[in-house]
């Protein structure tokens, strides 16, 4: 395994625990001892680990802006459960929206094969899922690509998506909270998200649970801009009736 790759094992792997010891990462990974120290220094200098005695453990996900491979990899199954359920919201002849997001790209990947429509994302891998599909139109905005979040970005994206009108927009968040509404960690596409929401008749925000309750540092949309919350799990008592008195409608797959 190349260190990129087992940087972004280890990545994951603390994600999912939270902390993990040298030892035990040694063993995850069929390495060595100063292997893995090596690996964690060098994470640590670029602020995606905290070391601590011993091991290393997460970094506040509220402000860390994850890699897209990374942000795929975590809580999957979570994520393809939101993505089925949000891909049943497609219907024949659409134009549709489709954020630059992990859990977006497996809503493209259960979408209906017999569908016909149109759909603009500024994903990368999304658009990609999408040309399986014979019936289906993909659009990709012009601006500035960046190979670490699979996705194009910018003002000359934003304008691109300005010129186009959609029924559903599939949005992506790093968080949701009762008083700090939809919030990112980056304002990486913010221009991107505030042109796809203001074109399109309805948000839909696909959201896994983890990140329910979690306030991150850019605020990006307010609780009554999201149509539909789509989710694994309720949220908080204290979200569920900000969101009620919202008007969103929340959809969680069927036990």
């Amino acid at each position: 395994m190349i260190p990129e790759d087992r940087r972004r094992e280890i990545l994951a792997l603390l994600e999912e625990r939270g902390y993990l010891g040298v030892e035990e990462l040694a063993a995850k990974l069929y390495v060595s001892l100063p292997t893995v120290r090596r690996d964690l220094a060098a994470l640590a200098e670029e602020g995606s680990v905290r070391r601590v005695h011993g091991g290393a453990s997460r970094v506040d996900t509220a402000s860390f802006d994850w890699p897209f491979d990374l942000r795929h990899r975590i809580h999957l199954e979570e994520k393809r459960a939101i993505g089925r359920l949000a891909a049943s919201l497609v219907e024949d002849g659409d134009h549709v929206f489709i954020d630059c997001g992990a859990t977006c790209l497996f809503m493209a990947r259960a979408l209906d094969p017999s569908l016909s429509f149109t759909a603009l994302s500024n994903c990368v891998p999304t658009l990609q899922a999408l040309t399986s599909f014979r019936g289906v139109t993909a659009e990709c905005p012009g601006g500035n690509f960046l190979p670490a979040h699979a996705g194009v970005f910018g003002s000359d994206a934003a304008a691109y998506v300005r010129r186009r009108r959609a029924r559903i927009y599939f949005a992506s968040a790093d968080g949701l909270g009762s008083h700090g509404g939809v919030s990112l960690r980056s304002r990486l596409d913010m221009e991107v998200k505030r042109a796809m929401r203001d074109q399109a008749q309805t948000m839909a925000l696909l959201l896994d649970s983890s990140k329910s309750g979690v306030d991150c540092y850019y605020r990006m949309f307010d609780l009554d801009e999201i149509d539909i919350l789509v989710t694994d799990a309720l949220p908080p008592p204290d979200l569920m009736e900000a969101l009620g008195q919202a008007g969103t409608r929340v959809l969680t797959p069927a036990p």
